[in-house]
Order: C-alpha cells, then sequence, then structure tokens
C-alpha cells in the first residue's frame, strides 16, 4: 500500500489516479498524519441480457391477454410504414 500526501493528491491527480487503476491501495496523509484511504474497486463483470430483462419478462407474463396495452412506439412504427 502506498502512501500519497494531500498535496501530491491535488497536484498529481492523473498519476495517483492511474496508480488506483492499476489496482494499488493508497493512504492519503496530510501533515504526517493518516487521514485515509483510496482503494480500487473490485472489477465487476457487466450483467447479463437476461439479467437486465428478467424482471420485465417476468411482469409480461403475469399479464393476460385481454389485459394487454398495444405498445404505442410500436404501433407508431407500423403506421408509418404503411
Amino acid at each position: 500500500m502506498s502512501t500519497v500526501t494531500a498535496k501530491q493528491l491535488h497536484q498529481e491527480t492523473r498519476a495517483v489516479l492511474n496508480q488506483l487503476e492499476q489496482g494499488e491501495s493508497l493512504v492519503i496523509t496530510r501533515n504526517g498524519r493518516r487521514i485515509g484511504r483510496i482503494e480500487p474497486l473490485a472489477a465487476t463483470t457487466p450483467a447479463g441480457w437476461g439479467e437486465i430483462m428478467g424482471e420485465v419478462w417476468r411482469a409480461q407474463k403475469g399479464v393476460k391477454p385481454g389485459e394487454r396495452v398495444p405498445n404505442p412506439v410500436l404501433q407508431d412504427r407500423q403506421r408509418r410504414r404503411r
């Protein structure tokens, strides 16, 4: 874990963020006292389409055919194509 002064953080922000982006945790000091810590975020995997749309698909299945309302955007597209 590297130490970075508050002054360095202010003056060399890009370099400090580059260190952080490379996975390095940093301790911030001011006047020789430790005042905080900056840690990189854990790498996350993007959500898959099924995870994003799952709630929508479940809700759609719960709507009875007679209660369905046509999508106005799709209706407008179809009207324009004619």
